[in-house]
């Protein structure tokens, strides 16, 4: 093999190795598998970046082979198919030198398409929806746990309280499995470039990052989404509509997720132009945090911030 050959191989080797042995190690961990499978795309798309597309593609295929052959095939496969695609579409981004935004956009839409091939996978062989809820198996779990309290001498007109309490934030929770899927989607790929960004810049590839937090500024489709969702869970709720009211209400928490990642960009850009102290913005987030009123706040100036932008007027003041 030339010397031109035996590099790519070379580095994809050594890559699917890693990302084989990675892939068992967050298999046989159940309690942090989606938490190390978010950082298992950064193997494939370092291939990507340094050898090209097909080199990547081939990196993902012996990955999903030998991760089916050490762990069963059915998991191999499920976990190798939901994060590959996130690697090699970021890792393509990556060295075409697409701005960040592209790159994010691209990647998060890719781990969607990923997720989705497993499932379908999932479902055509065995006939199971991996992230279809099983509601009965929720509530029986409820039950048992209703009657440990129940054994500890809680009352019935409690218990019913609890029970509907715990029925509807399940309910809400079906219901909002779209938007949770497509958040974890987001930060899935957030999480990979800054990994993969950090990696290309310590082996000496230049490589676009994300901008000042301070700076961010995202699209006003998220305002327009967010006051038609408001409509929508409405007309949902007034008219008995139950998909208007399901689509309205995911896209509520996607818009109000959006509108506090700008409200805290907004808050940070305020607190460094009044030289707010570090011990001081700490405090500050936390009681965002633990405030769920100041977190709505917070949420609904950010979506304001995105109409108007709130800096610009700041600057313009200077």
């Amino acid at each position: 093999m030339s010397e031109q050959g035996a590099r790519p191989a070379a580095t994809a080797g050594v890559m699917t190795a890693a990302a084989v042995v990675y892939a068992l190690a967050a298999i046989y961990l159940p309690m942090l598998t989606m938490m190390m499978g978010m950082f298992w795309p950064v193997f494939i798309a370092l291939v990507t970046v340094r050898e090209g597309l097909r080199w990547g593609m081939l990196a993902a295929a012996a990955s999903l082979i030998l991760t089916m052959l050490f762990a069963t095939p059915v998991t191999g496969a499920f976990f190798v198919l939901s994060f590959a695609p996130t690697g090699l579409v970021l890792g393509a981004l990556f060295r075409r030198g697409a701005d960040t935004v592209r790159a994010l956009t691209g990647g998060a839409l890719a781990s969607l398409a990923g997720k989705a091939a497993a499932a379908g996978m999932m479902l055509l062989i065995f006939g199971l929806n991996p992230f279809a809820m099983d509601v009965s198996m929720a509530n029986e779990t409820m039950d048992e746990t209703l009657a440990m309290y129940r054994s500890l001498g809680m009352d019935e007109a409690q218990l019913e309280e609890t029970r509907a309490a715990s029925t509807q934030v399940l309910e809400l929770f079906v219901l909002m499995l779209p938007a949770l899927f497509l958040g974890s989607s987001v930060i899935e790929v957030t999480a990979s470039f800054v990994v993969l960004r950090k990696v290309l810049v310590r082996l000496g590839i230049p490589a676009k990052g994300l901008p000042a937090f301070t700076e961010w500024r995202l699209p006003i489709f998220f305002s327009y989404l967010f006051a038609f969702s408001l409509i929508g869970i409405y007309w949902g709720t007034t008219r008995d509509i139950s998909w208007l009211y399901q689509a309205a209400l995911n896209g509520y928490l996607i818009s109000f997720a959006a509108g506090l990642v700008q409200g805290l960009s907004l808050v940070q850009f305020l607190m460094k132009r009044f030289n707010v102290s570090s011990f001081m913005r700490i405090i500050i987030y936390i009681f965002i945090a633990v405030n769920g009123f100041m977190t709505q706040i917070v949420s609904w100036t950010g979506l304001f911030d995105i109409a108007f932008d709130y800096r610009k007027k700041f600057r313009e003041r200077q």
